[in-house]
């Protein structure tokens, strides 16, 4: 007997952003009507189990569709999605009525994450789509009452661990700390068995903190506010970017600084396993940029935090179609504007009327110079890079490849390293870091190959 497709309501959405998620809807039954008042208070059946609309436009603004949606459909999630940021007011369209909004292709990972749990919960599990939890907060031993699988990147395939009631043994988590995961999946639709597992075993534990896979959901999502505030604001002034400042800082001091030094390699493992969207990107990068210079003993680890944060901001000036791809995958007029984005964030900081230190803006600048001189934007060469904006582009490198990337294999944080250095030793014309800093951090890394 095949799955019913879940029915899902598109409202006015532009074939741009319908093709952005084509193949999540290829599980869903999808019905379309325009974005027109008559059509938006049209009884619609059957009823849909999410309705996911288009932008506003200047005679039909988002307050009203918000509020049109609402009254047929009060207990369902109302998606709005914009591929524009002016005007974009997340926390004001919330307010208004949308269960969330996401600003296009920067907020797509999010946008997809939410749909797929949608459909999978509206399926009850016969769509089954999985979110990432930190192997350190499973205890060896004790019965988890939800099931737990593995991702192959590689072969791009989810394979079962254990069934619900069942429980992962010391000897079994080890083998798979082993082959290089630092992440297990579980089910979207049994993450509230895993959060109550997981309080539970901290409460035994006496301590009131967070399990490490809630601290990183709750440090990509003060990411994600705080960027998306970034763009909302129509007016800047000197209290506004005061108040900014202050919203940074306690997303620095909060979840990557505090505890950090007691915790320096297991932070490192914290942050592998993301799927790589623009917010757990930025903060996979503050976060390892602050503990790089922990245990080099180069800056401030608050500096580092902070450049990490908004090193990247001004991807979202882009135009849309470079946004979505990756360097490699660009044509040499897209990669010239691409090269601009250490600029672009610069400007936006000012722009903002945030005040950061020179030194942070200075690595933000330089994040993309090489040792060699073949950077930009402005073609830097060896000690002329400042050494934290090379922590910078080590820590963005270093997520970069121990991301989980379909179709290619897992790296561990010494192979990521060792991989670092073996291009610098085996094509001199590829040294993009200062030799002695990367032989330093290759030092800090267990099982990476040492360097007198």
């Amino acid at each position: 007997m095949g799955i019913t497709p879940p029915p899902v309501l598109a409202v006015g959405l532009p074939p741009e952003i319908e093709a952005m998620i084509a193949d999540l809807l290829k599980n869903a039954s999808v019905s379309r009507i325009p974005l027109e008042m008559d059509a938006l208070i049209a009884e619609v059946n059957p009823k849909p189990c999410l309705v996911i609309s288009g932008p506003p436009r200047s005679d039909l603004p988002a307050n009203e569709i918000a509020q049109s949606l609402r009254m047929q459909f009060q207990e369902i999630p109302v998606f709005l999605c914009i591929t524009q940021k002016e005007g974009f007011e997340r926390k004001s369209f919330i307010k208004n009525g949308f269960t969330d909004a996401f600003l296009l292709p920067m907020d797509l990972s999010n946008l997809r994450a939410g749909i797929s749990d949608r459909l999978a919960e509206a399926s009850k599990g016969e769509i089954r789509t999985f979110r990432p939890v930190k192997i350190i907060d499973l205890e060896p031993g004790t019965a988890l009452d939800f099931e737990t699988h593995i991702f192959l990147p590689a072969n791009k395939r989810h394979i079962k661990l254990s069934a619900s009631g069942d429980s992962l043994e010391g000897d079994r988590i080890d083998k798979i700390k082993k082959s290089k995961f630092s992440t297990i999946q579980v089910p979207a639709e049994q993450m509230k068995h895993f959060y109550s597992y997981s309080a539970k075993r901290l409460r035994d534990l006496g301590t009131s903190a967070l399990s490490v896979t809630e601290k990183r959901e709750k440090l990509s999502g003060a990411v994600r506010d705080l960027i998306s505030g970034l763009f909302s604001e129509q007016t800047s002034s000197f209290e506004s970017g005061q108040s900014m400042m202050k919203d940074c800082g306690e997303i620095v001091k909060t979840y990557i600084i505090e505890g950090a030094e007691s915790e320096w390699y297991s932070r490192i493992q914290s942050v592998l396993g993301e799927r790589g969207d623009s917010y757990s990107h930025s903060a996979n990068v503050s976060t390892l940029s602050a503990l790089f210079s922990m245990g080099l003993g180069i800056g401030k680890p608050e500096d580092l935090a902070l450049a990490g944060l908004l090193h990247d901001i001004g991807i979202a000036e882009l135009p849309h179609e470079i946004q979505v791809l990756e360097p490699e995958q660009m044509k040499p007029e897209q990669l010239e504007i691409y090269k601009k984005h250490p600029e672009m964030s610069i400007n936006l900081i000012k722009s903002r009327k945030l005040i950061v230190p020179d030194i942070v803006s200075k690595a933000i600048l330089q994040h993309h110079e090489l040792y060699n001189g073949s950077g930009y934007p402005s073609g830097l060469f060896g000690d002329r890079i400042c050494k934290e904006a090379q922590i910078i582009a080590l820590a963005d490198r270093f997520d970069y490849l121990t991301r989980v990337r379909e179709g290619r294999p897992l790296m561990t944080p010494s192979q990521a390293v060792d991989h670092l250095k073996g291009l610098q030793v085996n094509d001199p014309s590829r040294i993009h870091y200062e030799p002695e800093l990367l032989k330093k951090l290759l030092n800090l890394f267990p099982g990476s190959k040492p360097e007198a």
